[in-house]
């Protein structure tokens, strides 16, 4: 299998996708079972760590399971991944969720604004404390998808 066919088999859902029920867990980097070298000394490692149907890109939106892979390894690694002719989905602009720079801002954002990690503890308040987080969040890194409507939901929900 392909590098290219490897990356589209993983992917990350939307991490708002949680609170309208896509159910992504996404692993805080102090317990990634990687070390932190892995970048350096295993990067097929950090690729099947972000594999679609893993912890990190549990469910992905249909279709976006490589670019969530993809933005899941470059958010681990940014230093080991680049915008090249062979693979676009390294160059995709933020706004675009088919590009690893989309995946990597939301899956950075949705880590930072859990109220906890463990998602059965969480109760409305956290919900909406969550959501409010993360639509301001990813829209402060990627101005670009204030002009997106319903960016945040998965495209078989928006309207």
């Amino acid at each position: 299998m392909t590098r290219r066919k490897k990356l589209f088999a993983v992917a990350i859902a939307l991490p708002i996708a949680v609170a309208v029920g896509v159910g992504l867990k996404v692993r805080r980097a102090v317990s990634d079972p990687l070390g932190a070298d892995a970048c350096d000394k295993d990067l097929a490692a950090v690729f099947e760590l972000c594999e679609a149907g893993g912890e990190i890109c549990e469910k992905p939106p249909e279709g976006q399971e490589e670019a969530c892979q993809a933005g899941c390894v470059m958010a681990r690694c940014p230093n080991h991944v680049a915008c090249t002719e062979l693979d676009p989905i390294w160059c995709k602009p933020c706004e675009d969720e088919e590009g690893a720079l989309h995946w990597s801002i939301t899956l950075e954002v949705s880590d930072r604004c859990k109220p906890s990690p463990d998602l059965s503890t969480w109760n409305l308040a956290g919900w909406k404390a969550y959501s409010d987080c993360f639509v301001a969040e990813t829209e402060r890194r990627c101005p670009a998808l204030k002009d997106k409507p319903q960016w945040y939901l998965p495209p078989d929900r928006r309207q």
